[in-house]
C-alpha cells in the first residue's frame, strides 16, 4: 500500500504553543523552557487508520509567529494541505490576531483546496481563559475550519487534532464535528473533576487550619 506524504503548517503568534504541541505529539513530552522559533523546522510522523485502511506520512512545520518573521511563513502556505491556526486560549490578543492576521493572509495565498483548523491552545489553564470556547468555534465556522482545544502541556486534544485532520484529508465526508462534540464533552467533565479537587483540597485545608488553631487555644488556656 503506497504511502502519501503531505504538508502541514501551524501558524500563529509567538508564545501560543506552536512549537509545545509538534513536540507533545511527535515525541510525548513538553519543554517548560521551550524557545521561541525564529525560523521554520518541521518533523515527520506516520499516521496509521486501520479502520480506513490507509496511512499518511505528515511532514509537520513550525513557523515563527514574531512580525519580522511573518515574510517567511509565506512561503510554506501554498504547498500545505493542512493548516492550523493556533492561539493561546489565556491571550485574547493572539485570538484577535488570527482574525485581524493570519486568516486573512493565509486565505489570500493557501492553495483552496487545503484544509483549515483552529486551535485554542493552553486549556488546562482554564481558570484564566481569555477567549470564548464559542466564539472560537463560531470563527471556525465561518471560515469552514476544524475547530479544537488543547493542551501542549498535559496532552489534551492533541492526538485528536492530528487524527482527526488525517481522516478528513483521506475522507472529505468524515464528520469531525461529531468528535469535536465528544471531545468538549470529555473536556468539560474533566474540568468539573479538577474544581471538584481543588475544592475539597480547599475545605480539607480550611478545616486543618481551624483545627491548628482551636488547638492554639486550648494549649495557652491551659498555659
Amino acid at each position: 500500500m503506497s504511502m502519501e506524504t503531505i504538508k502541514v503548517v501551524l501558524v500563529g503568534e509567538s508564545g501560543t504553543g506552536k512549537t509545545s504541541i509538534i513536540q507533545q505529539f511527535a515525541y510525548k513530552m513538553f519543554d517548560p523552557n521551550c524557545t521561541t522559533s525564529i525560523s521554520s523546522q518541521y518533523i515527520s510522523k506516520v499516521l496509521s487508520f486501520s479502520d480506513m485502511q490507509a496511512s499518511l506520512k505528515i511532514e509537520i512545520w513550525d513557523t515563527a509567529g514574531q512580525e519580522r518573521y511573518r515574510s517567511m511563513a509565506k512561503l510554506f502556505y501554498k504547498e500545505a494541505k493542512i493548516i492550523i491556526f493556533v492561539y493561546d486560549s489565556t491571550s485574547k490578543s493572539s485570538f484577535e490576531e488570527l482574525k485581524k492576521y493570519w486568516i486573512p493572509e493565509v486565505q489570500n495565498t493557501r492553495n483552496k483546496d487545503s484544509i483549515l483548523a483552529i486551535v485554542g491552545n493552553k486549556c488546562d489553564l482554564y481558570e484564566i481563559m481569555a477567549v470564548n470556547r464559542d466564539e472560537a468555534m463560531e470563527l471556525a465556522d465561518s471560515i469552514n475550519a476544524v475547530f479544537q482545544i488543547t493542551s501542549a502541556k498535559s496532552g489534551i486534544g492533541i492526538n485528536a487534532l492530528f487524527e482527526n485532520l488525517g481522516r478528513l484529508y483521506l475522507d472529505p465526508d468524515f464528520d469531525y464535528k461529531a468528535q469535536d462534540r465528544i471531545d468538549k464533552e470529555n473536556y468539560e467533565q474533566k474540568k468539573l473533576m479538577e474544581e471538584s479537587k481543588k475544592n475539597q483540597e480547599s475545605n480539607m485545608s480550611v478545616k486543618i487550619t481551624k483545627k491548628a488553631k482551636n488547638n492554639n487555644k486550648r494549649r495557652g488556656c491551659c498555659g
